[in-house]
């Protein structure tokens, strides 16, 4: 990509070793006094679930509730403010999805954690597109990307981040069914409404075929009350209902199913989950043998990856080994809570908490003792 006079913007990466960071450099005439720039390195292995209940940016419920959505292949997008941890929490939604469905990534900046990922055998095609602030390059659009990635046969499409018009062509796959499994990017907007706001609004996507998001997960800083510091949170998760006709807002359309307590400094599930009022939970159910009609089955399996998610935490705090919390491990540990989950349901019918819970701990103690982590 050009950085001189006419093209006195540039938005890269850097790559050494495992080592990357994203670049943002500005030159004459836009900067008067010289050359500019700003960098922001990347974690060199990617985030998990574990490590975010780790860190506090989520609790272990809302980890549980963000796997069974990623399994229940929905649309979602994680949006906040600059430098909230978008992008380090859609990498890590990525460990969620199960191995065998193939991932096509595209961004216009290397930010995920790919390489990372196929190391540890995921099937990931990533698309480089050309970067929103340039006008002319070689480089293909985003949204000629997107609609590239659909002859590419079943995927999951993973975006960036929804910048400029690729949010048209990204929308109309989803509302034309393109697009069977789990779909989710990011996005800058502080509310699920802000997010329509931009969608809508600044992008030209169509009022209806916004419905085709299913979730917004909004990640935002806390700062204290003296304004010198501040902790990344997962502050909202909300779903997109499909029955409003011009605005979400009025018509309720967005619904919450997690909010932050300050007081406490937690996500919190909203009465409207807990009564089971929830119609994109409902929808996943629906497909699903013995959770159809069955609201008591369904969250018992969020909270059993809740249980799972918070237990693998408990131990690494326990044995002092951290790696537990990597990515690594915690794909392994995905693969067992899908293979037990699935001798269980074939034993009994349903995945039922009480029997997977004890045979994942089991496993996960033997797995500790054979690698020698304790």
């Amino acid at each position: 990509r050009p950085l001189d006079e006419a093209n006195p913007i540039l938005d890269t990466q850097l790559e050494i070793g495992k080592i990357r960071a994203r670049i943002a450099i500005i030159q004459r005439p836009l900067s008067p006094d010289g050359l500019a720039y700003a960098i922001r390195r990347h974690r060199e292995e990617p985030w998990t679930l574990p490590l975010f209940i780790q860190n506090r940016m989520i609790n272990p419920f809302t980890a549980g509730l963000l796997s069974f959505l990623i399994d229940g292949s929905r649309t979602l997008l994680v949006a906040g403010t600059r430098s909230s941890g978008k992008t380090s929490l859609l990498g890590s939604l990525m460990l969620e999805i199960i191995p065998k469905y193939r991932i096509i990534v595209i961004e216009d900046s290397l930010e995920l954690p790919i390489e990372s990922l196929r190391s540890l055998k995921y099937d990931i095609l990533r698309m480089k597109v050309r970067s929103a602030l340039l006008k002319t390059t070689t480089e293909v659009s985003a949204d000629d990307g997107i609609r590239t990635s659909l002859r590419l046969g079943d995927s999951c499409l993973i975006i960036g981040e929804v910048r400029s018009l690729e949010a048209q062509a990204l929308y109309e796959a989803m509302r034309i069914g393109a697009l069977a499994n789990v779909v989710a990017g990011t996005i800058h907007g502080a509310s699920p409404y802000a997010v329509f706001d931009r969608v809508v609004n600044d992008l030209d996507v169509p009022t209806t075929s916004f419905k085709a998001t299913d979730i917004i997960a909004v990640a935002n800083p806390i700062k204290t009350s003296d304004g010198l510091h501040s902790w990344k949170r997962l502050v909202r998760l909300s779903e997109v209902r499909k029955h409003w006709q011009k605005d979400p807002l009025e018509e309720k359309g967005f619904v919450d199913l997690l909010q932050y307590n300050v007081e406490k400094d937690t996500l919190e599930p909203t009465e409207d989950l807990i009564n089971g009022d929830s119609e994109i939970i409902k929808d996943i159910a629906s497909s699903v043998k013995g959770w159809a009609g069955n609201w008591d089955a369904v969250y018992d399996n969020i909270l059993l990856r809740a249980k799972v998610k918070q237990e693998i935490v408990n131990v690494a705090e326990k044995i002092k080994n951290f790696r537990i919390l990597e990515a690594k491990f915690n794909t392994e540990a995905n693969h067992a809570f899908h293979r037990i989950s699935d001798e269980i349901r074939k034993e009994i019918g349903l995945p039922m908490g009480e029997r997977v819970f004890p045979e994942w701990q089991k496993w996960l103690n033997q797995e500790i003792k054979k690698k020698k982590l304790v």
